[in-house]
């Protein structure tokens, strides 16, 4: 696991087009919701717990290479994203900020907290512009299977307002049909890197 820690050493690129707090001094966002840092025991703590889970046919190596390394291949495979980078100049890893736009509204910076090749990427989501949301936090596990197959489980934790907890709870269907989307796209995706 990459421990580097660090902030971002230049201003996010999305800057250009939208507020980004990753140019902010430490603790400042230019998003409106600022989100509560946790640690991974989160992930299984958390008020809201979902996890969706499929075996695809492709390595992990190539499946971690789409969910961590090439950042700007998200919009290709998981519909919702728009746009999707790091901060800043690589090296890559623990600490680094990456900035995410959904449904062409959402924006997110999410802070890396594991990328464990392979294995597992996590990370916390630390300024949004939607509200009602207090904490959030993701995690995407890779299992190797027999024959070159692999188990992706993929874990959002969340601390919402009410009127948010509702509207997850409403909309359960809808993210299973994207996760199971976005899975046959990663899938070929990985297959073809």
């Amino acid at each position: 696991m990459n421990t580097s820690g660090r902030e971002p050493a230049s201003p996010c690129r999305c800057a250009r087009t939208t507020a980004c707090s990753a140019a902010q001094p430490k603790g400042r966002s230019t998003l409106a919701q600022q989100l509560r840092s946790e640690d991974l025991s989160f992930l299984e703590r958390a008020p809201v717990r979902r996890t969706r889970t499929r075996d695809l046919h492709a390595p992990a190596e190539a499946i971690f290479e789409q969910l961590a390394a090439h950042q700007e291949n998200w919009p290709r495979w998981f519909g919702p994203a728009n746009e999707c980078h790091y901060v800043g100049p690589p090296p890559y890893g623990v600490g680094t900020v990456r900035f995410l736009r959904l449904y062409k509204a959402i924006r997110a910076h999410e802070t890396v907290l594991v990328r464990d090749p392979a294995e597992r990427f996590a990370y916390w989501v630390r300024d949004t512009n939607v509200p009602g949301l207090a904490a959030m936090m993701e995690q995407w596990n890779l299992t190797p299977l027999a024959d070159g197959r692999t188990r992706v489980s993929w874990t959002m934790a969340v601390d919402c307002s009410a009127p948010v907890r509702l509207m997850f709870r409403a909309t359960q269907r809808h993210v299973d049909k994207i996760f199971q989307e976005a899975m046959k796209r990663l899938e070929r995706l990985s297959r073809h890197s």
